[in-house]
């Protein structure tokens, strides 16, 4: 064991012991004397790069006061953060009732207010249902501070997660399970798939868990990286957990709870900027406010809130959609071209294809992976997103790059999979 006689504690241990061989393997890499990978595995946005700098630049040079030196003037966080994320989130995630400031805590990204909220909500070793593929993240950020445990759901057909057929799989998730249940996450947009899911199975789901007294957790981190897409004309569009009637269906409002970032649809990962979103339960919010409100930074709180206060918001928006457009339509036109299978996505920087269509073994995946690795290229595996076991020869690939590294990237690419 790699912390043995380090004096840590058996969870400090414990996730040192796991994530150490990554962290050796991703340090190594970093030292070997290559050509600069371009990085497709990370889903980060860059297309609005320039404006956000732009915007942002501006708002710390005429923004930044005396008392951004101290910590936030409220319990939950900066108070104009607050104040600008609830009219954000009342403008643009159309909520059924109105997101008041008391209703939102704020925390360095989404993983964190949600590492925070898993903190609160189970005790070690109590589990979360989690629709299968889903981010590799969550592995990690359910157990590394909060002990909980991913409790995976698999439907037949991957893609049938999207669907009503994931309710029977939840109901045999949960009934199987050996550990207590007390919650469902639901990423939407979905991840790695880059679709919403319909307004209809997200009801469903929460009634789901109306009925089994657990918790609805609805990831939104994506919610405005839309984009027209002529493959998917009949795609269903986001509609934010905020914007059901959770009462009229007859549920439990103090179970819903909602996060977003500044990370995804702004191009903005490093400003570590999140927020959950409780409505009906005080004591919930008090506990995530109690536990990340001298966390954020003032910087970005001065820069996220200018973001989000910006009269070039809309266009901004725009600009984004169009942008992600042009990039996954570059993205697709290489896959088509070398007829690889892929799901259409119109709602993320990514989407999800069969790099390696051979592969009969997981071993055979990692191959392929390793081939593009080589050739100066990295994406994400499908077997981290836990995909079902016929599904073997996916990757994730992000497409929301500058046009000149895109193409790269995919000149790249081709040298590996334009052979097979």
């Amino acid at each position: 064991m790699a912390s043995a006689g380090a004096g840590l504690s058996k969870r400090g241990a414990s996730n040192v012991d796991a994530i150490m061989p990554g962290i050796r393997a991703a340090l190594l890499e970093r030292t070997r004397p290559t050509v600069p990978r371009i990085d497709l595995s990370t889903a980060e946005n860059w297309l609005l790069r320039n404006e956000v700098i732009e915007l942002t630049k501006d708002a710390i040079r005429d923004g930044l006061k005396p008392h951004h030196l101290s910590y936030p003037n409220e319990f939950a966080g900066d108070a104009d953060l607050i104040k600008a994320l609830a009219a954000f989130v009342n403008e643009y995630f159309h909520p059924h009732i109105p997101v008041e400031p008391d209703h939102i805590a704020t925390a360095p990204g989404a993983a964190t207010c949600l590492n925070t909220f898993l903190y609160n909500l189970c005790e070690p070793g109590e589990g979360i249902l989690v629709p299968a593929p889903f981010w590799n993240g969550f592995d990690w950020l359910f157990t590394a501070r909060s002990s909980a445990v991913p409790v995976m759901v698999h439907v037949e057909r991957s893609a049938d997660t999207l669907t009503a057929k994931l309710i029977p799989a939840l109901e045999k998730a949960y009934e199987e399970s050996k550990i207590p249940i007390r919650g469902l996450l639901l990423t939407n947009p979905q991840n790695p798939y880059g679709q919403c899911y319909p307004r209809s199975v997200m009801e469903d789901c929460i009634r789901f868990c109306h009925s089994k007294g657990i918790h609805y957790i609805s990831d939104e981190v994506y919610a405005l990286s839309n984009f027209e897409n002529p493959e998917l004309p009949d795609a269903p569009p986001f509609v934010s957990a905020l914007q059901i009637d959770v009462k009229g269906i007859g549920c439990d409002l103090s179970r819903v709870h909602t996060f977003w970032s500044t990370s995804k649809d702004f191009g903005s990962s490093g400003f570590r900027v999140g927020c959950s979103i409780t409505q009906a339960n005080e004591a919930m919010h008090v506990a995530l406010a109690l536990a990340s409100n001298t966390e954020s930074s003032s910087l970005s709180a001065v820069a996220s809130t200018a973001l989000l206060t910006s009269p070039r918001l809309p266009e901004l928006l725009q600009l984004n959609a169009q942008r992600l457009q042009e990039a996954y339509c570059l993205m697709t036109n290489f896959l088509k071209k070398h007829q690889i299978e892929y799901i259409p996505a119109n709602s993320a920087p990514f989407l999800f294809a069969r790099v390696a269509p051979q592969a009969q073994t997981w071993e055979d995946e990692k191959a392929v992976i390793a081939q593009l690795k080589e050739a100066g290229v990295n994406v994400s595996g499908g077997k981290a997103y836990h995909v079902n076991e016929d599904q073997k020869g996916w990757a994730r690939l992000t497409f929301a790059l500058e046009t000149s590294r895109a193409e790269e990237a995919i000149k790249r690419m081709e040298t590996v999979l334009g052979k097979q």
